[in-house]
């Protein structure tokens, strides 16, 4: 089981950093999978786990897509909200 907590995180993290932590908090308070956020948001998988790594940046359509599949503005996923994630690699659904 993944543990989540909404505390204050340390200030020099990349925009990159922030946006992952927050789409990968906001995804499991959904309960959802990669797959699920992909088919909701339009993206494909492999775009969710490389923004969720922090391996790429996003493009402001692709944050607008998340953001929208998740509820959120694209100004609330670049911003830094304090939550932390403590295991990034979730197990799939059996």
């Amino acid at each position: 089981m993944i543990k989540l907590k909404n505390s204050l995180r340390q200030s020099n993290w990349t925009t990159r950093e922030i946006l992952a932590t927050n789409i990968t908090y906001l995804r499991h308070l959904k309960m959802w999978s990669q797959e699920e956020l992909a088919s909701n948001s339009g993206r494909s998988i492999s775009v969710i786990s490389d923004i969720e790594n922090a391996n790429i940046g996003a493009t402001i359509d692709i944050i607008d897509d998340i953001g929208y599949a998740l509820g959120w503005t694209t100004s609330e996923l670049t911003k830094n909200q304090g939550f932390a994630v403590t295991k990034k690699r979730v197990d799939s659904r059996q």
